[in-house]
Protein backbone atom coordinates (compact mmCIF):
# COMPACT_ATOMS: atom_id res chain seq x y z
CA UNK A 1 0.00 0.00 0.00
CA UNK A 2 1.43 3.33 -0.86
CA UNK A 3 1.72 5.96 1.95
CA UNK A 4 -0.29 8.55 0.48
CA UNK A 5 -3.53 7.52 1.15
CA UNK A 6 -2.52 6.34 4.68
CA UNK A 7 -1.13 9.61 5.75
CA UNK A 8 -4.36 11.16 4.01
CA UNK A 9 -6.73 9.14 6.26
CA UNK A 10 -4.20 9.99 9.59
CA UNK A 11 -4.20 13.80 8.67
CA UNK A 12 -8.12 13.56 8.92
CA UNK A 13 -8.81 11.46 11.54
CA UNK A 14 -6.71 13.54 13.49
CA UNK A 15 -8.08 17.14 12.27
CA UNK A 16 -11.35 15.84 13.59
CA UNK A 17 -10.16 13.97 16.63
CA UNK A 18 -8.11 17.28 17.34
CA UNK A 19 -11.30 19.84 16.29
CA UNK A 20 -13.44 17.83 18.97
CA UNK A 21 -10.58 17.50 21.48
CA UNK A 22 -10.37 21.82 21.34
CA UNK A 23 -14.20 22.17 21.93
CA UNK A 24 -14.56 19.55 24.58
CA UNK A 25 -11.57 21.21 26.45
CA UNK A 26 -12.02 24.40 25.66
CA UNK A 27 -15.86 24.39 27.34
CA UNK A 28 -14.92 22.26 30.22
CA UNK A 29 -12.17 24.95 30.84
CA UNK A 30 -15.14 27.73 30.87
CA UNK A 31 -17.32 25.96 33.20
CA UNK A 32 -14.57 25.20 35.43
CA UNK A 33 -13.71 28.83 35.48
CA UNK A 34 -17.49 29.81 36.01
CA UNK A 35 -17.62 27.35 38.88
CA UNK A 36 -14.49 28.76 40.35
CA UNK A 37 -16.12 32.22 40.53
CA UNK A 38 -19.22 31.00 41.69
CA UNK A 39 -17.20 29.26 45.14
CA UNK A 40 -14.68 31.37 45.25
CA UNK A 41 -12.04 28.43 44.34
CA UNK A 42 -10.10 27.61 42.39
CA UNK A 43 -7.82 30.41 41.62
CA UNK A 44 -3.97 30.73 42.31
CA UNK A 45 -2.43 33.76 44.56
CA UNK A 46 -2.98 36.65 41.13
CA UNK A 47 -6.70 35.80 41.28
CA UNK A 48 -6.61 33.75 38.39
CA UNK A 49 -8.65 30.45 37.71
CA UNK A 50 -6.07 27.28 37.58
CA UNK A 51 -5.68 25.98 34.74
CA UNK A 52 -3.82 22.92 33.06
CA UNK A 53 -1.15 24.11 29.93
CA UNK A 54 -2.84 21.84 27.52
CA UNK A 55 -6.44 23.59 27.75
CA UNK A 56 -4.80 26.72 28.67
CA UNK A 57 -3.12 26.41 24.87
CA UNK A 58 -6.32 25.16 23.38
CA UNK A 59 -7.93 28.39 24.93
CA UNK A 60 -5.56 30.81 23.47
CA UNK A 61 -5.55 29.48 20.03
CA UNK A 62 -9.55 29.58 20.05
CA UNK A 63 -9.49 33.09 21.11
CA UNK A 64 -6.66 34.09 18.38
CA UNK A 65 -8.53 32.52 15.81
CA UNK A 66 -12.03 34.39 17.12
CA UNK A 67 -9.94 37.83 17.31
CA UNK A 68 -8.49 37.21 13.63
CA UNK A 69 -12.37 36.58 12.89
CA UNK A 70 -13.60 39.50 14.80
CA UNK A 71 -10.89 41.98 12.82
CA UNK A 72 -12.32 40.10 9.50
CA UNK A 73 -15.93 41.29 10.20
CA UNK A 74 -16.90 37.54 11.17
CA UNK A 75 -17.79 36.91 14.18
CA UNK A 76 -20.40 38.58 15.25
CA UNK A 77 -22.03 37.10 11.92
CA UNK A 78 -20.91 33.58 13.25
CA UNK A 79 -22.16 34.06 16.65
CA UNK A 80 -25.94 35.38 15.20
CA UNK A 81 -26.27 32.72 12.83
CA UNK A 82 -25.35 29.92 15.53
CA UNK A 83 -27.74 31.63 18.34
CA UNK A 84 -30.40 31.55 15.82
CA UNK A 85 -30.01 28.07 14.49
CA UNK A 86 -29.39 27.04 17.82
CA UNK A 87 -26.10 25.64 18.28
CA UNK A 88 -24.22 25.04 20.97
CA UNK A 89 -21.11 26.37 20.08
CA UNK A 90 -19.48 29.94 20.74
CA UNK A 91 -17.78 31.71 17.51
CA UNK A 92 -14.41 31.24 17.82
CA UNK A 93 -14.48 27.65 18.53
CA UNK A 94 -16.35 27.00 15.22
CA UNK A 95 -14.04 29.10 13.62
CA UNK A 96 -11.16 27.57 15.22
CA UNK A 97 -12.39 23.97 14.44
CA UNK A 98 -13.50 24.45 10.69
CA UNK A 99 -9.94 25.97 10.08
CA UNK A 100 -8.32 22.72 11.55
CA UNK A 101 -10.36 20.09 9.80
CA UNK A 102 -10.16 22.23 6.71
CA UNK A 103 -6.41 22.35 6.96
CA UNK A 104 -6.18 18.92 7.96
CA UNK A 105 -8.44 17.93 4.65
CA UNK A 106 -6.06 19.81 2.17
CA UNK A 107 -2.83 17.90 3.48
CA UNK A 108 -4.29 14.89 3.48
CA UNK A 109 -5.88 15.30 0.08
CA UNK A 110 -2.99 16.78 -1.45
CA UNK A 111 -0.79 13.77 -0.67
CA UNK A 112 -3.68 11.90 -1.95
CA UNK A 113 -5.17 13.69 -5.14
CA UNK A 114 -3.05 16.79 -5.89
CA UNK A 115 -3.16 20.06 -5.09
CA UNK A 116 -6.24 21.64 -7.09
CA UNK A 117 -8.55 18.71 -5.87
CA UNK A 118 -7.15 19.14 -2.57
CA UNK A 119 -8.16 22.85 -2.61
CA UNK A 120 -11.56 22.13 -4.20
CA UNK A 121 -11.91 19.52 -1.21
CA UNK A 122 -10.78 21.82 1.41
CA UNK A 123 -13.39 24.39 0.42
CA UNK A 124 -15.94 21.88 0.41
CA UNK A 125 -15.02 21.44 4.24
CA UNK A 126 -15.07 24.82 5.37
CA UNK A 127 -18.03 25.64 3.27
CA UNK A 128 -19.79 22.41 4.58
CA UNK A 129 -20.56 23.97 8.06
CA UNK A 130 -22.03 26.80 7.08
CA UNK A 131 -23.98 25.03 5.06
CA UNK A 132 -24.97 22.76 7.53
CA UNK A 133 -25.94 26.23 10.09
CA UNK A 134 -27.81 27.73 7.27
CA UNK A 135 -30.22 24.38 6.84
CA UNK A 136 -30.59 23.64 11.31
CA UNK A 137 -31.55 28.19 10.87
CA UNK A 138 -34.09 27.63 8.09
CA UNK A 139 -35.67 24.48 9.45
CA UNK A 140 -35.75 26.33 13.17
CA UNK A 141 -37.82 29.27 11.46
CA UNK A 142 -39.65 26.79 9.59
CA UNK A 143 -40.90 25.87 12.63
CA UNK A 144 -41.33 28.58 14.07
CA UNK A 145 -43.61 29.68 11.44
CA UNK A 146 -45.53 26.42 11.30
CA UNK A 147 -46.24 27.26 15.22
CA UNK A 148 -47.19 30.69 14.62
CA UNK A 149 -50.85 30.14 14.49
CA UNK A 150 -51.06 27.31 17.40
CA UNK A 151 -49.72 30.42 19.86
CA UNK A 152 -52.33 33.01 18.53
CA UNK A 153 -55.01 30.65 18.90
CA UNK A 154 -54.33 29.79 22.47
CA UNK A 155 -53.19 33.37 23.28
CA UNK A 156 -56.94 34.26 22.18
CA UNK A 157 -57.96 31.22 24.33
CA UNK A 158 -56.34 32.75 27.01
CA UNK A 159 -57.59 36.09 26.64
CA UNK A 160 -61.34 34.64 26.43
CA UNK A 161 -60.86 32.82 29.52
CA UNK A 162 -60.03 36.27 31.34
CA UNK A 163 -56.28 36.29 31.52
CA UNK A 164 -54.22 39.71 30.35
CA UNK A 165 -51.88 39.77 27.03
CA UNK A 166 -49.14 38.95 29.34
CA UNK A 167 -50.41 36.18 31.46
CA UNK A 168 -51.79 34.47 28.51
CA UNK A 169 -48.45 34.74 26.55
CA UNK A 170 -46.74 32.95 29.81
CA UNK A 171 -49.57 30.35 29.33
CA UNK A 172 -48.86 29.70 25.76
CA UNK A 173 -44.87 29.08 26.67
CA UNK A 174 -46.13 26.26 28.92
CA UNK A 175 -48.10 24.82 26.14
CA UNK A 176 -46.25 25.00 23.19
CA UNK A 177 -42.95 23.59 21.95
CA UNK A 178 -39.66 24.81 20.90
CA UNK A 179 -38.47 26.55 19.44
CA UNK A 180 -41.64 28.83 19.80
CA UNK A 181 -41.35 27.97 23.78
CA UNK A 182 -37.61 29.17 23.95
CA UNK A 183 -37.97 32.45 21.78
CA UNK A 184 -41.43 33.10 23.66
CA UNK A 185 -40.00 32.31 27.60
CA UNK A 186 -37.32 34.72 26.39
CA UNK A 187 -39.97 37.45 25.87
CA UNK A 188 -41.59 36.67 28.77
CA UNK A 189 -38.67 36.86 30.82
CA UNK A 190 -37.86 40.72 29.58
CA UNK A 191 -41.12 41.72 30.17
CA UNK A 192 -40.68 40.91 34.03
CA UNK A 193 -37.55 42.73 33.95
CA UNK A 194 -39.91 46.06 32.70
CA UNK A 195 -39.55 45.75 28.81
CA UNK A 196 -42.88 46.00 27.12
CA UNK A 197 -44.23 43.22 25.74
CA UNK A 198 -44.34 44.61 22.54
CA UNK A 199 -40.76 45.28 22.24
CA UNK A 200 -39.34 42.12 23.03
CA UNK A 201 -42.12 40.09 20.77
CA UNK A 202 -40.40 42.50 18.17
CA UNK A 203 -37.05 41.41 18.66
CA UNK A 204 -38.24 37.67 18.24
CA UNK A 205 -39.27 38.70 14.96
CA UNK A 206 -36.16 40.40 14.06
CA UNK A 207 -34.31 37.22 15.23
CA UNK A 208 -36.81 34.65 14.15
CA UNK A 209 -37.00 36.93 10.63
CA UNK A 210 -40.62 36.22 11.10
CA UNK A 211 -42.46 38.66 8.64
CA UNK A 212 -45.96 37.07 10.16
CA UNK A 213 -45.29 37.43 13.67
CA UNK A 214 -43.79 40.96 13.10
CA UNK A 215 -47.59 41.86 11.22
CA UNK A 216 -49.31 40.20 14.43
CA UNK A 217 -47.60 42.61 16.53
CA UNK A 218 -47.94 45.30 14.91
CA UNK A 219 -51.85 44.74 14.96
CA UNK A 220 -51.50 44.34 18.82
CA UNK A 221 -49.74 47.57 18.67
CA UNK A 222 -52.67 49.16 16.78
CA UNK A 223 -55.78 47.14 19.00
CA UNK A 224 -54.37 48.44 22.07
CA UNK A 225 -54.13 52.50 20.92
CA UNK A 226 -57.92 52.29 19.22
CA UNK A 227 -59.06 49.46 21.29
CA UNK A 228 -61.42 46.31 20.36
CA UNK A 229 -61.82 42.66 20.53
CA UNK A 230 -57.92 41.62 20.96
CA UNK A 231 -58.77 37.95 21.02
CA UNK A 232 -60.85 37.78 17.76
CA UNK A 233 -58.31 39.51 15.94
CA UNK A 234 -55.52 37.10 17.17
CA UNK A 235 -57.74 34.96 15.67
CA UNK A 236 -58.02 36.61 12.19
CA UNK A 237 -54.50 37.06 12.23
CA UNK A 238 -54.02 33.39 12.91
CA UNK A 239 -56.34 32.00 10.31
CA UNK A 240 -54.56 34.57 7.44
CA UNK A 241 -51.47 32.56 8.49
CA UNK A 242 -52.65 29.03 7.93
CA UNK A 243 -53.80 30.54 4.48
CA UNK A 244 -50.88 31.66 3.92
CA UNK A 245 -48.79 28.67 4.44
CA UNK A 246 -51.23 26.52 2.15
CA UNK A 247 -50.57 28.98 -0.41
CA UNK A 248 -47.05 28.84 0.06
CA UNK A 249 -46.65 24.90 0.25
CA UNK A 250 -48.69 24.92 -2.86
CA UNK A 251 -46.46 26.68 -4.90
CA UNK A 252 -43.21 24.67 -3.57
CA UNK A 253 -44.77 21.89 -5.10
CA UNK A 254 -45.86 23.31 -8.54
CA UNK A 255 -41.74 24.43 -8.00
CA UNK A 256 -39.69 21.30 -7.28
CA UNK A 257 -39.30 19.75 -10.59
CA UNK A 258 -37.09 23.26 -11.33
CA UNK A 259 -35.83 23.40 -7.77
CA UNK A 260 -34.40 20.12 -8.26
CA UNK A 261 -32.96 20.68 -11.83
CA UNK A 262 -30.97 23.86 -10.36
CA UNK A 263 -29.30 21.94 -7.64
CA UNK A 264 -28.36 18.76 -9.87
CA UNK A 265 -27.06 21.23 -12.71
CA UNK A 266 -24.99 22.98 -10.25
CA UNK A 267 -23.41 20.11 -8.31
CA UNK A 268 -22.76 18.06 -11.36
CA UNK A 269 -19.93 19.76 -13.08
CA UNK A 270 -18.16 19.74 -9.43
CA UNK A 271 -18.85 16.12 -8.60
CA UNK A 272 -18.08 15.28 -11.75
CA UNK A 273 -14.72 16.50 -11.65
CA UNK A 274 -13.77 15.23 -8.08
CA UNK A 275 -14.65 12.05 -9.15
CA UNK A 276 -12.70 11.83 -12.60
CA UNK A 277 -9.55 13.13 -10.97
CA UNK A 278 -9.82 9.94 -8.25
CA UNK A 279 -10.69 7.65 -11.15
CA UNK A 280 -8.89 8.78 -13.85
CA UNK A 281 -6.00 11.00 -12.37
CA UNK A 282 -3.31 10.98 -15.74
CA UNK A 283 -6.60 11.91 -17.58
CA UNK A 284 -7.82 15.14 -15.23
CA UNK A 285 -3.98 15.86 -15.59
CA UNK A 286 -3.83 17.08 -18.47
CA UNK A 287 -6.27 19.53 -17.77
CA UNK A 288 -5.03 21.27 -14.25
CA UNK A 289 -1.51 21.54 -15.78
CA UNK A 290 -1.83 23.30 -18.93
CA UNK A 291 -2.90 26.92 -19.22
CA UNK A 292 -6.27 26.44 -21.49
CA UNK A 293 -7.21 24.04 -19.23
CA UNK A 294 -7.08 26.02 -16.21
CA UNK A 295 -8.92 28.80 -17.71
CA UNK A 296 -11.34 26.46 -18.99
CA UNK A 297 -12.11 25.38 -15.60
CA UNK A 298 -12.70 28.73 -14.27
CA UNK A 299 -15.06 30.12 -16.85
CA UNK A 300 -16.78 26.61 -16.31
CA UNK A 301 -17.07 27.65 -12.53
CA UNK A 302 -18.57 30.78 -13.09
CA UNK A 303 -21.06 29.52 -15.35
CA UNK A 304 -22.25 26.59 -13.38
CA UNK A 305 -22.36 29.56 -10.44
CA UNK A 306 -24.37 32.40 -12.26
CA UNK A 307 -26.50 29.35 -13.70
CA UNK A 308 -27.39 27.96 -10.18
CA UNK A 309 -27.84 31.57 -8.98
CA UNK A 310 -29.82 32.18 -11.87
CA UNK A 311 -32.31 29.01 -11.60
CA UNK A 312 -33.25 29.83 -8.14
CA UNK A 313 -34.02 33.35 -8.33
CA UNK A 314 -36.44 32.40 -10.92
CA UNK A 315 -37.55 30.05 -8.43
CA UNK A 316 -37.80 31.54 -5.56
CA UNK A 317 -41.38 32.68 -5.12
CA UNK A 318 -42.34 35.69 -2.26
CA UNK A 319 -45.95 34.44 -1.04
Amino acid sequence: MTPGPVLAGLAAAGAVLLATWCVTVTRRTVSARDLAVRVGGGRDARGVVATDPSSRWVRDMVDLTGRVAERAGMLDRIARALDHADVPLRAPEAVFGTAVVAGATVVGATLLLGPFPALLLGAGVAVAPVLVVRRRWSARLRAFEGQLPDVLHLLAGSMRAGFSFAQGLMAVVEEIGDPARRELQRATSEQRLGRPVEDALDDVATRMESVDLAWAVMAIRIQREVGGNLAELLDTVAATMVERERLRQEVLALTAEARLSAWVLGVFPLGCGVVLSVAQPAYMATLFGSPIGVLALGVSLVMAVVGFVWLRRIMTIEV
